[in-house]
């Protein structure tokens, strides 16, 4: 068992939307969170949060640059965040008449539907599923457009509504229905009462590219209070060293104020004096989301210095448990003696990175074993800074939009905007003397890290904790290019 020893942190949330211009004041009232030292147990499974909070306080607009200074000048940690919905529960009957309706043949939102199954059978409601190519019936639970009813909301935002007997979720994309969904189900229950909400998000359906306009297609916007299990699992991808474990510990790896919240932390073990710290489990879509082309977007708080090592990558798509390893046996697959990887960002300096790993075995890469790896950070048509692009590393809790285009012919790394790194095909771009970059242009799935560094960590452990807050991470594709691979 672990004993966290934390300096108290203010945490800042339902307030102010932090920019890359600072903090805009509104008229709103500011939420506080007080978290003292706590003794938190190293479990296995993601407990709820609110087992190491202590208690809240609000105060007025004029106490919160006081209060933020405060935190800054005590290296605490401050999110400072604008709650985007509101909640007001109205009378609703529910019983197991009630059937959960999902467009046929949408992946997506027949999870979403699932997840209010999940909800209401522990709350003691036990409905069932059905696709809209079903009857329709008197009472349902709509989750998106279906044949039954459309919204006439904006793609930017959600709702849920009671029209006539039906409990509708909607948007005017399918990912703000997936928003209210997780929304919803993190509020209490009530029998004879629903929690309606109205909510509106920074979002566009499109984004455009220098390769073109790429369409949303997959997303997750860490909302409600536990991690999308249908979209993640944790592995150790990335080992620990003998002055730290990892740890699933809520203290160390959490979603909530709509934020998935890694955080590498000071951390005593009884058992093994050496263990100075906890850091997060890897966060992996492997077995759940795979594609092949597109623009990958993440906004988050990115911790520098301190043997932080916060990262977004990705991997090889190409094995055994992934969505596309049929793929393997219908030949869409360009045959590869290596497993491809791409560090889109890592570590302190953002600088993305390339890597090969190579295997015994071409021919059956998912049994084959790791026989040595070579990597290389290659510049190409853009190359900047950090400091060029105006990114203060003692300002870690600023967030930095990430994005990573990716097509037949490059790959480009974007920073708020602005071209970073660029590798380019037609341009003999090669790690090795082998001028083979074949699994890189085959599918891959997306890992998110906080791990540590310890050569580079105090020996007193000083600078931690190095928390990596991501808001959302979001995948857009141009039809007709490349492919997304989805598990039911």
């Amino acid at each position: 068992m672990g004993i966290v020893k934390k300096t108290t942190c203010l945490l800042l949330v339902l307030a102010l939307c932090v920019s890359m211009g600072g903090c805009k004041k509104k008229k709103k009232q500011i939420v506080i969170i007080k978290r003292p030292s706590s003794q938190v147990s190293d479990t296995t499974d993601n407990t709820d949060l609110d087992e190491v909070i202590d208690s809240d306080i609000v105060v007025d607009e004029e106490s919160y640059e006081s209060f933020r200074e405060l935190a800054e000048k005590d290296d605490d940690t401050v999110t400072v965040r604008e709650k985007e919905y509101s909640v007001k529960s109205v009378s609703f009957s529910l019983n197991n008449e009630y059937t959960v309706v999902y467009p046929n043949g949408d992946t997506q939102l027949k999870q979403a539907a699932q997840k209010l199954v999940d909800y209401f059978t522990e709350n003691g409601v036990k409905l069932t599923i059905a696709s809209d190519s079903s009857a329709a019936k008197e009472k349902e639970i709509l989750v998106g457009n279906t044949n039954r009813l459309k919204s006439s909301l904006a793609e930017n935002k959600y709702a849920v509504s009671v029209v006539d007997k039906k409990l509708f979720f909607e948007s005017g994309n399918f990912n703000g229905v997936i928003k209210a969904v997780s929304w919803f189900i993190s509020l209490k229950y009530e029998e004879g009462s629903v929690n309606t909400l109205t909510g509106e998000y920074e979002f566009s359906s499109t984004i455009k590219r220098d390769d073109g306009t790429y369409n949303f297609v997959w997303g997750d916007e860490f909302d409600g209070n536990a991690l999308d299990m249908n979209k993640w699992s944790l592995t150790t991808s990335i080992s620990a060293e003998s002055s730290f474990k990892l740890s699933r510990d809520p203290a160390a790896l959490n979603v909530s104020d709509g934020l998935l919240k890694l955080s590498a932390l000071r951390w005593f073990d009884a058992d093994n004096n050496q263990i100075q710290a906890i850091a997060p489990y890897t966060v992996e879509g492997k077995r759940y989301m795979n594609f092949q082309y597109g623009y990958l977007e993440m906004k988050a708080r990115i911790p520098f210095g301190g043997g932080a090592w916060p990262s977004l990558w990705l991997s090889g798509a190409c094995r055994q448990d992934s969505p596309v390893a049929t793929l393997f046996e219908r030949g869409d697959i360009i045959p590869s003696n290596f497993s491809a990887e791409i560090d889109i960002i890592e570590y302190t300096s953002l600088q993305p990175n390339l890597h090969k790993w190579f295997y015994d075995d071409a021919a059956g890469l998912e049994n084959s074993s790791l026989i040595k790896d070579k990597h290389s950070s290659l510049g190409g048509v853009t190359k900047l800074t950090t400091s060029d692009l105006g990114i203060d590393p003692k300002e870690s809790f600023v967030y930095q939009t990430i994005g990573f285009e990716w097509t037949p012919k490059d790959m480009t790394v974007y920073i708020n905007g602005e071209k970073y790194f660029n590798y380019n095909w037609t341009e003999s771009v090669q790690l090795d003397e082998l001028n083979d970059m074949s699994d890189f242009m085959n599918p891959v799935f997306i890992r998110l890290n906080n791990h540590l560094i310890p050569k580079n960590i105090p020996s007193d452990f000083s600078s931690l904790p190095c928390e990596f807050f991501v808001e959302y991470v979001r995948l857009y594709q141009k039809p007709n290019t490349g492919g997304l691979w989805l598990a039911e």
